[in-house]
């Protein structure tokens, strides 16, 4: 019996291989198009601002999930105005609105503009967010 020879995309398939048929061999080298940045000194930021530039970049984007992107973003600024902030509940409340926005139809559109204020909220909170660069093309 032959398999199904239908791919079914949902979403983009960017950095995938995709196949149909029977007894395929692939061999294939994915390569990462992240561009690698500079981050500027975490003194340097003000979290605050950045936080709120993220919020008028995202809720450009709307789409069913911007009140859930508010409600992160809101998480984030209310924490970062503690006098002693935490980095980790900052970081995962930035994700969670990332997250969100990047299942939003503008987001692509939106990515130049929301880089700067990204790598400087990564910036600020440390290398164990690094990784929140690469939802707009980024690296360190």
């Amino acid at each position: 019996m032959k398999g199904s020879r239908m791919a079914n995309i949902s979403r983009d398939a960017v950095g995938n291989v995709i196949t149909t048929g029977d007894r395929n061999t692939i061999e294939a080298k994915i390569e990462s198009k992240l561009t690698k940045t500079t981050l500027p000194s975490a003194a340097s930021v003000d979290l605050s601002k950045e936080l709120t530039q993220i919020r008028i970049i995202l809720g450009r984007i709307g789409g069913q999930h911007t009140s859930k992107i508010g409600r992160a973003l809101d998480d984030a600024a209310e924490e970062a105005q503690k006098p002693e902030p935490n980095k980790d509940e900052i970081g995962t409340a930035l994700n969670r609105a990332l997250d969100y926005a990047k299942k939003g139809n503008g987001f692509a559109v939106e990515i130049g503009k929301l880089a700067p204020h990204v790598i400087n909220a990564v910036a600020w909170l440390g290398s164990n967010w690094h990784h929140l660069l690469s939802v707009v093309g980024l690296a360190v």
